[in-house]
């Protein structure tokens, strides 16, 4: 402070001496005004710098801002209904609001401030909130379409249909949205915000095992998006972030091993004009494996210029929301931590835990028809299907390959069981022997994603779910096969159809619409088929007669349905409302089909598998086969950090 007031003294005595004449010749008496111009000159001096000191002596010194954690957790109707993939919260620019999805797929508004959020009146069916820059608008998907809606509340705007499962959404500064789907047919689109025909920004690239493009971010200024290139096999830990310029169309790949980027401008200041000649540098946060990661970047280039480090710990995937102003809400936990486990629930609620069974991160749980063994879809970073023995109480391996295997199905004789995989490319459908004899054999060759939903008694025809537009297929079978040693699943290979078995093609089961249709489950006696679709804007049960699904159409559900399961005797479907009960509905298939009131049989959450139904029955339907999940069966808390930026960078310094 001292050398600032000699300096100012300084610069104001030469500022005089400048504006005072100067002269070389000899000295002269000073003139009496000459000498009253001097005497004033050093009192302004005096003055001056005496107010300095006093303004330097009583300046604050600058407290840096305190860092503060909160934990937000509402309850009933307004708890968060997070999910696996979609991220089910969005904090606002300005980090004054958030917007989430609760039971219901209802919209919430919480002011930051405020204790109790406030409801988006009549909308529900909302996945992957997002909103605009300037926090006026929140934009969301429902099954079939893209929409918004004021953050205020009002009527819904439809701003596009869309074709497959939204995989997030981020709104540009010049009033355009850069969306993804799950179709592995397209990659990145762009709308206008008032709505209209969306353009293709980006398509994945097979030749380079590029299987969707996905989660897209739009940097500051608007002049690139951040996104994800998921592979083609390897599972979400090898994946990419990669970074589109808008302008250009050239894509650069910033980081691999990582998903879901977002860039953090250093101050509000610099977010607020984009990172483009910030001249400080920016961070890149991103998944992996669980934790949250970040490096610093180049504020012009993105260019990475620092090694990763370890941000946030143990933090869901998909639940993690950062604002420009350094704000920031994640749910803790992650997918693959070892809370999950296998129980028994009876239908009053009863639980029977299958104690000898190791905590893993089930997924999908399926019964064999014999009742002997469950096939486990498990999504730990191996992501294959195993065999829990209920007998001898022995989990086994399955599946190996070094890609992802999901949602097994087994054959009606309980020997086989049938999965997609990511081993040749795209999700495809395989078979391989329970008793881990042999190796898989592929069923289908096609360019489109399927997994498997169900099959018939008799073991000819599966259910398929297949992209593009999501629609329910049917793939003929012949049960007699015997499993061939057929080719290799070891890395490196395609596994193909045995030589001389031509490619087997799915058949179209459902008409085909805009709108998904997913679960398909044929009952005992393979004369009916249950299914999910949104045709009515959120998701419903819905039965036809099968195979001649043309012949009658009911819908079982009247307030929200998903998962639906037939029990054993026919008699019975099972499936999950809204807010994730359990729900029977006694039916009649004879002479047609008819359908009681629903019933909640028990409400205790557990998990309910990321698309595909996460729960089977015993063959009494008795008992209910569910994964239990300590982050499940509580409502989720959302942690909230304030001034999150400096803890960033007390982690990542400028160099």
């Amino acid at each position: 402070r001292l050398r600032d007031i000699g300096e100012a003294r300084l610069a104001l005595e030469g500022a005089f001496e400048t504006a005072t004449p100067q002269t070389t010749t000899a000295a002269t008496p000073a003139s009496p005004r000459r000498t009253i111009a001097m005497v004033s000159a050093a009192l302004l001096v005096t003055a001056v710098v005496a107010t300095l000191a006093t303004w330097a002596l009583m300046r604050p010194t600058p407290v840096p801002l305190q860092l503060m954690r909160f934990a937000v957790a509402p309850t009933g109707a307004q708890a968060l209904a997070f999910s696996t993939v979609d991220r089910d919260f969005v904090l606002s620019a300005d980090g004054r609001h958030l917007v989430y999805v609760a039971g219901g797929a209802q919209l919430m508004v919480r002011a930051i401030e405020a204790l109790d959020p406030v409801p988006l009146r009549g909308i529900t069916g909302a996945l992957n909130p997002f909103l605009s820059p300037d926090g006026r608008w929140v934009g969301y998907f429902t099954g079939t379409e893209l929409r918004k809606v004021a953050i205020t509340g009002g009527a819904p705007i439809i701003l596009c249909p869309i074709v497959g499962i939204p995989r997030g959404a981020s709104w540009a500064p010049d009033d355009s949205i850069v969306f993804a789907t799950s179709d592995p047919t397209t990659g990145l689109f762009r709308v206008p915000a008032a709505g209209g025909t969306p353009t293709v920004l980006t398509t994945p690239d097979a030749a380079q095992g590029e299987a969707d493009h996905l989660f897209p971010s739009v940097l500051p200024g608007g002049r690139a998006v951040l996104f994800t290139v998921s592979p083609s096999g390897g599972g979400i830990n090898a994946s990419q972030i990669a970074v589109r310029d808008l302008t250009t169309g050239q894509t650069t790949t910033l980081v691999r091993g990582g998903s879901r980027a977002e860039y953090v401008a250093p101050s509000a200041l610099s977010a607020s004009s984009g990172p483009a000649g910030s001249g400080q540098a920016g961070y890149l946060v991103y998944a992996v494996a669980g934790t949250r990661r970040a490096v610093r970047v180049d504020p012009d280039t993105l260019a990475v210029r620092s090694d990763p480090v370890t941000v946030v710990e143990a933090v869901r995937t998909a639940q993690f929301s950062v604002s420009r102003t350094g704000a920031l809400v994640y749910v803790p936990g992650t997918e693959a931590e070892a809370q999950r486990s296998l129980v028994w629930v009876t239908r009053d609620g009863g639980e029977a835990p299958l104690t000898a069974a190791p905590p893993r991160a089930y997924a999908i749980p399926r019964l064999s028809p014999d009742g002997t063994r469950v096939a486990l879809d498990i999504r730990d970073q191996q992501q294959d299907i195993w065999i829990w023995d209920l007998v001898r109480e022995t989990l086994t391996r399955l599946t190996d390959a070094p890609a992802n295997d999901l949602i097994p199905v087994w054959t009606p004789d309980s020997r086989r069981v049938i999965f997609a995989s990511a081993r040749a490319g795209i999700n495809n459908l395989f078979w391989q022997a329970a008793n881990n004899t042999g190796t898989a054999e592929r069923l289908t060759t096609s360019p489109n994603a399927q997994a498997p939903m169900s099959i018939s008694p008799d073991g000819t025809r599966l259910i398929v779910r297949e992209a593009p537009g999501y629609d329910l297929r049917v793939l003929r079978l012949d049960p007699s096969t015997s499993l061939r040693a057929g080719p290799s699943t070891s890395p490196g290979t395609s596994p193909s159809p045995s030589p001389g078995t031509p490619p087997r093609q799915t058949e179209p089961l459902l008409p085909q619409t805009p709108f998904d249709e997913h679960n398909g489950e044929l009952s005992p006696d393979g004369r009916w088929l249950a299914f999910q679709s949104n045709t009515s804007g959120r998701n419903e049960i819905f039965v036809r007669p099968f195979p001649n699904v043309d012949a009658g159409n009911w819908m079982v559900s009247t307030s929200g349905g998903t998962r639906p399961l037939w029990a054993r005797s026919g008699t019975e479907l099972f499936y999950l409302d809204s807010a994730g009960a359990m729900t029977r509905v006694p039916v009649q298939t004879t002479p047609t089909f008819s359908a009681g009131p629903a019933t909640t049989l028990f409400a205790t959450r557990y998990l309910s598998g990321a698309a595909a139904r996460g729960y089977d029955v015993s063959p009494d339907g008795q008992r209910f086969l569910m994964i239990k999940d300590t982050a499940a069966t509580r409502a989720p808390t959302m942690v909230v950090v304030l001034n999150w930026l400096e803890e960033l960078k007390a982690k990542l310094p400028a160099q």
